[in-house]
């Protein structure tokens, strides 16, 4: 049996359980020794450096984020990809970036690194999952979320395990609402699709486009339970206990809701993070657009500083089979779904008079690589809670219908002690996932940046700089967490000249 055929058996057994909503990608082969820049890197203090941008200001005033799920680099952008329409439509219109890297595993550590800079802790390393047999989620507060007292080494990190961070841990939201304050409300938005298709089980405010807004799970003294772990329907059998199935959403996914600086502010969060709409082809291959994002992008006034774009679980790429459907109605996931997804939606992006006229920098990524690559770049360092950002204690968690194996065990990693980290340094990153960057003034088409290694942590700091953001952060420069640590997008990414 070959190695795809053994990760499609694999997946379609732990599918069978759930396991599939735990946020990681079967791996067909185990990848080589971990990488160990991260661990040299928790030796040295933190660089603050002021932007180093190769850009004019304002030359980039818009940023959407794509963000998909759970594959290599290789998976992705190599030659037998059914990511076509990546490879073949977008690749010639942008840049690839082959060295970005995710900075943990599962999903949500990496969300989390992107929006805030924080490091992945051992709760948000497991998606918050307390029980890998009955997918329980947590939500609950990291503890003490104070600030770690070594800021030199640790900028802007929190102490604790938890998912939810205090007010005291901001976003780039947040940031975007402080610096423009007379526009506040209208600087950055997270579309999350499906969010409130079920408002019983999402939960949020109802949203006169359908849908709620800033679904979360209500806390009771620090903790609740989260439902969307999985996408509506499926039990541990597979079988619907609801159907159709028209909510895949899912709360891990959807960054901004893990922060009290967000959704303490019921009336803003309502506003910033709202469902992304639907598209409907007709027969004759039209596609129209509904919804918050085609109307937020109709015209530059209207379209956000910063927009964080989360597909389905199913659109995204995590779901290798369906429990509803993807962008084209069919239940195909994985690779093809999310390129299905890009193929839908990327035309309404790319010919927004934002990103016509040059001024808006589009980000296609995913948030981490296969569960057996943990190797780290862009100079990650581990945070002040967790010695591997790679690793996730919930993988390596004994699961009794599999003889007490954990699902470590089942991707064949070896070395590995069930319930116990590895030693410190040995699984430093999220994995090799690759980025496509587009904008048609500053990155020249068709290139390929063979020189530079970034992370989630990077392209943050670049988000910060190309926004105008220069004070307060970790570092007073506007740069929050371990972006106060990474290097922004240089030259090697904006490596055309304005047009």
């Amino acid at each position: 049996m070959d190695s795809r055929s053994r990760a499609r058996r694999n997946a379609a057994t732990l599918a069978a359980a759930g396991v599939t909503a735990l946020g990681v990608a079967l791996a067909p082969t185990v990848a080589a020794a971990a990488h160990t820049r991260g661990a040299a890197q928790a030796a040295s203090p933190a660089h603050t450096a002021r932007s180093s941008l190769p850009l004019p200001p304002g030359a980039i005033r818009h940023i959407i984020v794509i963000e998909l799920e759970n594959e290599s680099f290789g998976a992705t952008f190599g030659s037998s990809s059914p990511a076509t329409y990546l490879n073949g439509t977008l690749l010639p219109a942008g840049e690839l970036v082959p060295h970005y890297y995710a900075t943990g595993h599962v999903s949500l550590d990496n969300y989390i690194s992107q929006v805030s800079g924080q490091a992945p802790n051992q709760v948000t390393s497991s998606d918050c999952v307390t029980s890998i047999t009955s997918l329980t989620g947590s939500y609950n507060d990291v503890t003490p979320g104070t600030p770690d007292p070594n800021q030199a080494l640790y900028p802007g990190q929190a102490d604790g395990q938890g998912c939810v961070f205090p007010r005291s841990v901001q976003t780039i939201g947040n940031q975007l609402d402080q610096a423009y304050p007379w526009t506040a409300g209208s600087d950055w938005r997270s579309y999350a699709e499906d969010m409130g298709n079920d408002p019983g089980r999402d939960g949020g405010q109802a949203d006169p486009l359908g849908g709620t807004d800033c679904a979360h799970p209500t806390q009771v003294s620090g903790v609740a339970s989260d439902d969307t772990n999985s996408a509506e329907g499926p039990n541990a059998t597979g079988s619907q206990v609801k159907s159709p199935v028209t909510d895949q959403y899912a709360n891990r996914h959807n960054p901004f809701i893990y922060f009290h600086s967000v959704t303490d502010n019921p009336r803003l969060c309502a506003h910033d993070v709202v469902p992304l709409g639907t598209a409907s082809t007709s027969a004759g291959g039209a596609v129209a657009y509904h919804g918050h994002l085609a109307q937020d992008l109709a015209h530059e006034w209207s379209t956000p500083r910063f927009a964080f774009i989360t597909p389905n679980l199913c659109n995204d790429g995590h779901d290798a089979t369906c429990a509803g459907t993807n962008a084209t109605g069919g239940t195909t996931g994985g690779l093809a779904g999310a390129d299905a997804f890009l193929r839908t939606w990327m035309p309404l992006i790319l010919h927004s008079p934002a990103y016509r006229s040059g001024h808006t920098l589009v980000m296609v990524t995913f948030d981490e690589g296969a569960a057996t690559d943990t190797a780290a770049g862009g100079h990650e360092q581990p945070g002040p809670g967790n010695a591997n950002p790679g690793y996730s204690p919930l993988l390596n968690t004994p699961i009794a219908a599999y003889g007490g194996k954990t699902y470590y065990d089942l991707l064949g990693v070896t070395g590995l002690t069930p319930g116990q980290e590895p030693p410190a340094g040995t699984m430093p990153g999220g994995g090799q996932v690759g980025a496509v960057l587009l904008n048609p003034r500053w990155i020249t088409p068709g290139s390929v940046d063979s020189t530079g290694s970034y992370n989630h942590y990077s392209a943050l700091r670049t988000y910060e700089d190309l926004l105008g953001i220069r004070s307060g952060g970790a570092d007073g420069h506007g740069h929050l967490g371990f972006a106060a640590t990474a290097a922004d997008f240089g030259r090697d990414v904006f490596n055309a000249g304005s047009r």
